[in-house]
């Protein structure tokens, strides 16, 4: 268990680093497909969560994919993440009530390594204390994309979210907000435990393992994307099935679903969900969507 804990973590994060510089060069070749499929057309656009400023503005072709969608479908409402109801259910999952603290539910080694960071960062380690490990990893993570100057509200989802809702274009979502936070919350007290001292351990090579996917998509290499993405789950093919694969298959018939309401639809997901042999592109590939990118 306390391997798999560890591949989990790390693959949170290079999910992370991968959206985070799927667009941090130049725009090269767009993660942006589309089918024509039986009189629709269907476009699956890689989603990146946090980008700058100065990546706008996009280019043209996602600009027109949404512009001739009837429907703009994501993984969540954003406005339901965002709502009082999701915010209640971090607090109550990312922080521990009266004096229980962070130090009671993390091995010595792993307090130590934070408060190493902590101490790097001129932070106290009391502004942590009340978080559970899960909610610490994942604001850690934050405040270092934030330090490499990329913010969530710049990210494409919220973008186009927010862009939908001004024009009034109709929009759909494929998990619920409760869904999503569950995935990071629900870890057992050793998950936890393994995925701060793997944040923690993979916060110093941050920047690099960014850059390396930065040259991989500037090649418009999904092959090599697909790898760097993958490199986690290769001896834990399970922990693949459940994030990966098994949310794509629950996707597919939802997508066709929207499809066959709307004349034009836009998907936009993660882009981890777009490459390797079990993609959405691989699995609509198989019932007879043939892709281009653009």
């Amino acid at each position: 268990m306390r391997k798999l804990t560890m591949a989990a973590s790390r693959s949170l994060l290079v999910s992370a680093v991968f959206l985070l510089s799927f667009l941090s060069s130049a725009w090269g070749q767009s993660s942006l497909w589309v089918s024509h499929f039986q009189g629709k057309t269907l476009y699956l656009m890689g989603s990146i969560h946090v980008l700058q400023e100065s990546h706008y503005p996009l280019p043209e072709v996602m600009e027109e994919a949404f512009k001739k969608s009837d429907l703009v479908v994501f993984e969540i409402d954003q406005e339901e993440m965002e709502s009082a109801e999701s915010q209640q259910l971090v607090r109550k999952k990312g922080f521990y009530k009266g004096e229980d603290t962070l130090e009671r539910h993390i091995s010595p080694a792993t307090f130590q390594a934070l408060k190493v960071h902590l101490n790097n960062l001129q932070l106290p380690i009391s502004l942590f204390q009340r978080m559970t490990p899960a909610n610490c990893a994942l604001v850690l993570t934050m405040m270092e994309f934030q330090r490499l100057g990329y913010e969530a509200r710049f990210g494409l989802d919220h973008y186009f979210s927010s862009k939908a809702s001004r024009k009034g274009k109709k929009k759909g979502a494929l998990e619920t907000a409760e869904f999503q936070i569950n995935l990071f919350f629900d870890l057992t007290a050793e998950d936890q435990d393994m995925f701060l001292n793997q944040t923690l351990l993979e916060l110093n090579s941050f920047a690099r393992e960014a850059g390396q996917m930065d040259k991989a998509w500037q090649k418009g290499d999904s092959e090599q994307l697909h790898k760097l993405l993958s490199a986690s789950f290769e001896q834990f093919p399970d922990l693949y099935q459940n994030l990966i694969v098994k949310r794509n298959r629950n996707w597919l018939p939802q997508i066709e679903n929207f499809l066959q309401q709307n004349q034009t639809v836009l998907v936009i997901v993660g882009a981890g969900h777009l490459v390797g042999p079990q993609s959405l592109l691989r699995m609509l590939g198989e019932k007879g969507y043939s892709f281009s990118q653009l």
